[in-house]
């Protein structure tokens, strides 16, 4: 998808449904960001929002500001700081009620959210719905500047620990940038049910931001 038109340069089954994984988190970021919430209040994690039978990456009453909360939800793709931001925003059901109202707003069609993660495989849209929700990411300063970055360390506020967060996103740190594109916003996505997703903006040397989204790959 071309970002400033919004048309598709190139489409193969783009309007099919399919689950979408951890590309809901670029939803949940949008829905936080919307109620312009100070980002360096500091927020606890609680055993509610451990995702059951995934590994945490944060210890259990760990306290980190919303800034840090966006960087671990966006950069290592975090499920729990998901799960914190929905408790924290309303609850889980008010909160995944605001992505399905966002979805409708953006004009996502087959869009539909079960969970602010992502790791539920009810999350489900089309690759041409997930372009229209890159579109609209795109136009928020933070998830621009958080998403392109490759490693960040936070340190916990209640145990003094860092906590070494790394992109999920390999191509930041490919060729691709060296050859005079750069990527603007980027996020992956992968469980059983979905295979391996990517959303995501790229600038080529000209200066055009051009889209792209890969449902359901084997790799």
């Amino acid at each position: 998808m071309d970002v400033t038109s919004g048309a598709f340069l190139y489409k193969k089954d783009a309007d099919r449904p399919h689950a979408i994984a951890s590309l809901s988190k670029l939803m949940t970021a949008m829905v936080v960001l919307d109620e312009q919430p100070n980002m360096e209040e500091v927020v606890e994690f609680k055993a509610e929002d451990e995702p059951a039978g995934f590994k945490t990456t944060f210890l259990r009453g760990e306290k980190l500001t919303r800034q840090e909360l966006l960087q671990a939800l966006l950069i290592g793709s975090d499920n729990e700081s998901a799960n914190v931001f929905a408790r924290v925003h309303g609850g889980r059901e008010a909160f995944v009620a605001k992505m399905n109202r966002k979805a409708v707003e953006i004009g996502m069609r087959q869009a539909f959210f079960a969970d602010p993660s992502g790791l539920d495989p009810q999350n489900r849209a089309t690759a041409a719905d997930v372009a229209l929700a890159l579109r609209a990411a795109l136009a928020y300063p933070l998830i621009r500047e958080t998403t392109v970055e490759r490693t960040v360390v936070i340190t916990g506020g209640v145990s003094g620990r860092p906590y070494t967060i790394k992109s999920t996103n390999l191509l930041l740190g490919s060729a691709l940038n060296a050859g005079g594109y750069q990527i603007q916003v980027g996020k992956t996505g992968s469980l059983d049910e979905a295979g391996f997703c990517l959303a995501q903006a790229t600038k080529d040397p000209q200066g055009h931001e051009v889209i792209t989204v890969v449902l359901g790959s084997e790799t």
